[in-house]
This record gives structure tokens, sequence and C-alpha cells, in this order.
């Protein structure tokens, strides 16, 4: 068995409350994998259950150290930075109950970070948000009960019987935690004066596409999806799971975006998103967004009257990216345009060989009103269902001539995409 064998069973038996049974699991997957954060991780839990308390702390301290050195080679590794600070969390809690008893404190700000809420162990679930006064800002966790509360960027909050707990990750060096003993205040009726020096004095601002740089951290748009492409599965040695890229607009310009796991399963073709702590990162290919577990993303349904009206369209956002095509006008190597035509002809999908490697191709015909055109399907875009009479867009084919035929045909791969040719 492999290590992450034992992790899920000893998760299994964690979640059965047989805890010594998960630790027994968590030290084979840890025999087998020293360095395996996620066993450290895991069996400190446990030995916090059966209130062995330095057992625990050894366990998360070793799995803080494992986790500095992940984030030491990816520094956006949003699991291990979220891991890393429950794990801190929890040997700050376990020496509060042999040391100390908190020194509660109160605090105002304006929200300017809301994370979704996480599930833990135990029916637990826990909640990052970051606020900021006219000095600076700082983060709060917030537990079960509160990481349920309807809070967005913007919102005054106020955190009653909050208490400070050392934190390296922050900039300021610490951050505020709650218990149970702790309220949450959204919205409290403060004094006009401060509600509006709060709002002028802490930037809560989008950020537009065009200004996006090497020097953009975790930033917040406002842009509707206008091309959406295939999900995928990854797997690598120590995760897997999906994802989906798709390009991103606003006034401003474009951006390739992927979005990770459950974020994959959110967008919708040509609707807006407000995309809250989205990763920006520089590569060969230009800038790009990431959008996972620590991103938020709010549907532009729930977006103001005058926030619609500032976006443009689907359409118009769309003729930033692709230059509409009639099929007469086609030239062979055309790049970045889109092609309406009504489906007049399906073939079946055949295996297509070249160079050792084997592809899944199927034939479309479609016509506009100006003539007709062969379109060649690529793998999954050929494992679609094509229906004769159908309309459908194509945004950014590759157009070729074929010598066989002497006509030209368009190819339809992986940074192509088909959509409905209502979308216009």
């Amino acid at each position: 068995m492999l290590d992450r064998d034992f992790n899920k069973d000893g998760q299994t038996y964690f979640e059965l409350k047989e805890y010594k049974m998960a630790i027994e699991c968590f030290k084979k997957a840890i025999e087998i994998n020293p360095e395996d954060e996620v066993a450290w991780f895991n069996i400190g839990f446990a030995y916090f259950k059966l209130k062995d308390y330095n057992s625990s702390i050894d366990s998360f301290e070793k799995a803080i150290s494992l986790f500095d050195r992940i984030l030491n080679e990816n520094p956006d590794d949003d699991m291990a930075k979220e891991c890393r600070s429950l794990a801190e969390h929890m040997i700050k809690q376990i020496s509060s109950k042999e040391e100390k008893k908190h020194e509660y404190v109160n605090i105002v700000g304006i929200v300017t970070k809301v994370r979704d809420p996480m599930e833990l162990k135990e029916s637990e679930c826990l909640q990052i948000i970051e606020f900021s006064d006219s000095s600076s800002a700082i983060r709060a966790i917030l537990w079960n009960e509160n990481a349920g509360l309807d809070i967005k960027k913007g919102d005054i909050i106020g955190i009653q019987n909050g208490f400070v707990e050392y934190d390296s990750e922050e900039s300021v060096g610490y951050r505020i935690n709650t218990d149970e003993n702790s309220r949450i205040h959204v919205n409290p009726k403060l004094e006009d004066g401060l509600v509006q020096f709060l709002k002028e004095s802490v930037d809560i601002s989008l950020t537009d596409i065009k200004d996006i740089g090497e020097d953009s951290t975790e930033i917040d748009i406002l842009a509707r999806v206008i091309t959406l492409f295939e999900t995928y599965s990854f797997k690598t040695k120590d995760d897997s799971g999906i994802v989906r890229s798709a390009i991103l607009a606003d006034n401003t310009g474009t951006i390739k975006a992927f979005f990770w796991n459950e974020k994959a399963q959110v967008p919708t073709i040509s609707k807006a998103y407000t995309i809250e702590n989205a990763i920006a990162r520089q590569t060969d290919d230009g800038m790009e967004l990431h959008i996972g577990q620590g991103s938020r993303m709010i549907d532009g349904d729930s977006l103001s009257i005058e926030e619609r009206a500032n976006l443009k369209s689907f359409e118009e956002l769309e003729s930033l990216l692709y230059a509409s095509k009639s099929i007469k006008d086609l030239k062979e190597n055309d790049m970045n345009i889109k092609v309406i035509g009504k489906i007049i002809d399906v073939q079946d999908t055949f295996e297509f060989e070249e160079n050792g490697n084997v592809f899944l191709v199927r034939v479309i015909e479609i016509e506009d009103d100006t003539g007709s055109i062969k379109v060649n399907l690529w793998d999954e875009m050929a494992d679609s269902i094509y229906t004769e009479g159908e309309f459908i867009k194509i945004q950014d084919p590759t157009v070729v001539y074929n010598k066989n035929t002497s006509n030209l045909e368009l190819s339809v791969g992986d940074n192509s995409n088909i959509i409905d040719a209502s979308f216009k």
C-alpha cells in the first residue's frame, strides 16, 4: 500500500472516532514516507482527541516544517498555507488549554477579503477574512456558526471578544482568532463619521484586467466568461482533481483563467462574476489567473444595476477576442476569428494515427448565407453531440487548406471552442 492509502484509512477511523486505530494508520503512512505532511497533520488531530497534547504539538510542529518546505518552493500553494495556519492554531489552542486564558479584545474594520468557509473534521467549520482600518490590515479566523455569516467585501465588521495570536505569515505579525465567547457583528450601527472614514481610508476597488501585472498577488476582478474549455482531470504525486480553463474579459482586456476542483464546476459561458482572491501568475504565454480553494466567486446576478450597466455585453467583449467572419471570406491561417453556421452534415467519429499517437476525429459540415465548409473536430470536441439543423458558433478555429480537395476547412481542437450560436 502507498502512504496515501494509509492516510485514507486513518481518516476513515478518525471519522468513526476510533482515534487509536487512526493513529496506527497515520504512523504506517509516515513509515513509508517520513515527509508526508498530510499524515503528520492528521496524526496531530488524532493525538489531540486522545488528549495526548505533547504528541499532538510535536506532530503539528513537524507538519508545519513540511508545509514551510512546500511554501518555499510554491508560495502560492493555498492548501499548504491554510493547513499550516490551522496547525499553528491548534498548537496555540493546546497551549492555551494548559497554560493560560485568552485576553479578549474588541476590534472594528472594513472587510477587504473573504474566503469561502472550509469544513474540517468533527463537523467543524472555519472561515478566513481580512479587514482593515486606516492603519493596517489583519486576518481573522471565524469558527463554526460564525463561519456561515453573510459577509461581503466592503462590509463593516466588528469582532467582540476576539483574541490576538502570533502569526509569522502575517505582515503585521499576528492575527485575530475567535472562539465560543466571540461575537461577530456585520455592519453594526456606528457613527456616520466613522463609517465614512473607514470607507474612504481603505481601498476595496476591483482590478482591471489590463492592470494585472507581475507584482499582482491576490486580486479581485469583475469579468465575463467569453470562452470556456473542457474540464480535465489531473493527478500528481501529491494531489489529484479537476481543472477547467476559460478566457475572461472586462472592459479593458482579456486573460486566461484556470478554475481548480470545486471552482471548475462554477463558471458558465457568457455570465459575469466577481472573482475575489484570484492568484495572478506570469508565464511564457502571458499573465494567468488561478481560481482555487482560497478564491471566491460571486454570481453576476447579484451585481448592482450600476455594475451591470458598466460591464459590456458578451457580444461586445467577445469581439475583443474574435472577429466575426462569413464562410466565403475565410482565408488560410486566419487567426482569432469566430464563425457561425448551421450544421448540415454529421459524420461518425473515427481514430486517426500519426507518429504513434492516436486521435479521435469527427467531421461535420456547416453553412451560412455565403457557403459551406467542412469542420474537423479533434478529441474532446469530436466526442460531443452534434445535431443536423443546429446553429453553432466556433470560436478561434484554425483555417487550413486541404490539398486533396483543394478546399479550405476548419480545424477545431484544444484551443478552440464551440458554443450555441445564441450567445451573440
